[in-house]
């Protein structure tokens, strides 16, 4: 359970956050995410984006280009 009262440092921090623009919040906030996880884990995440950028290589070329269109392919509507 948090506490439901913070510290004069968080405070400060909270406060000077607020002074960031948003894309500098968001690199804050994944940084501090990042410092929760576990080196295992950072491990793990990083096999498994490898792992997507080499399934879009395989699956990004002109033979399997009619699984884009799926929708078109199946008469499926887009809406």
């Amino acid at each position: 359970m948090l506490p439901t009262t913070i510290s004069p440092q968080l405070a400060k921090v909270i406060e000077e956050s607020e002074r960031l623009t948003a894309s500098e919040r968001l690199l804050l906030a994944r940084s501090l995410l990042d410092s929760l996880l576990s080196e295992d884990a950072l491990e793990e995440i990083t096999w498994m984006r490898l792992g997507l950028q080499a399934s879009e290589k395989d699956w990004d070329n002109e033979e399997d280009a009619i699984y884009d269109e799926w929708r078109k392919h199946d008469g499926v509507s887009e809406g």
